[in-house]
């Protein structure tokens, strides 16, 4: 790879001025270091690994407002899941040793969960540099219902594989799925690969661990592979739909 210097002239194709567009400049006659558009290159091909749609992938856990909440009670609720998901950011390598994530659950749809799960992970592909991969749940299944066409690209050991071994798995809305014998089957090998491998799952669901529908031996293996984090029961989404009406009326009526 061709090495820029610091004082040569740097080309637009790096934001920072630093390099040449190569990714590299020299501090000195010997030594060369990555520049900081390489580093924003290798989080951009995280987070499209990853399958975070576009609008999602600037949320942070430090933007994730309570005050939305109109509840106290929901209030109190989100600032702790608020503060459990920091703290799992900040000491993600001791869970990863653990092989430990995050069960994310409420009965109420639109109450945070999502956007929390999110949010984790994208301190993690851009302050832990990891490799995360989200998907809803029923979208994984029909993926690899898809896998059978015998035009699909990727085989189905291929597909179970990949979702087996990423380093940090969110799969989001768990249990609206139908607990098929093959879903059970499929989700068992998924979750207990996973779990003698020690890789992270981040969970979130609308239905309490109790309340899932897959049988006891699905349930143990998310037991053991996440810790169990309540959200409130109120949805963030339809207060944001509100106030979004309220703003579009006023202007209509200036």
């Amino acid at each position: 790879m061709e090495v820029s210097s610091q004082s040569e002239k740097s080309t637009s194709s790096c934001p920072y001025n630093k390099c040449d567009g190569s990714g590299m400049f020299l501090i000195d006659d010997d030594n060369a270091k990555i520049c900081q558009c390489q580093h924003d290159k290798i989080i951009d091909r995280k987070l499209e690994f990853a399958n975070i749609p576009k609008e999602f992938q600037a949320l942070t856990i430090k933007s994730f407002e309570i005050d939305i909440y109109t509840r106290p009670d929901s209030k109190t609720i989100a600032t702790i899941a608020k503060k459990v998901a920091a703290n799992f950011v900040k000491n993600f390598e001791e869970f990863q040793d653990e092989g430990k994530g995050l069960y994310m659950y409420s009965t109420e749809a639109g109450s945070g969960k999502t956007r929390m799960a999110i949010s984790i992970g994208n301190a993690l592909i851009k302050v832990k540099r990891v490799q995360v991969k989200y998907t809803k749940t029923v979208d994984l299944l029909n993926e690899i219902t898809d896998t059978f066409n015998s035009n699909s690209e990727m085989s189905q050991k291929e597909l179970i594989d990949s979702i087996r071994k990423v380093e940090v798995l969110i799969l989001d809305d768990v249990g609206v799925e139908n607990p098929t014998p093959w879903v059970k089957s499929t989700f068992y090998s998924i979750l207990d690969s996973r779990m003698d491998n020690k890789k992270v799952t981040i969970f979130t669901s609308n239905l309490s661990l109790d309340e899932l529908k897959h049988d006891r031996r699905l349930k143990s293996r998310i037991e053991r592979m996440a810790t169990p984090v309540k959200f409130p029961e109120e949805s963030i989404r339809n207060n944001l739909a509100r106030q979004e009406n309220e703003r579009l009326q006023r202007l209509l009526l200036e």
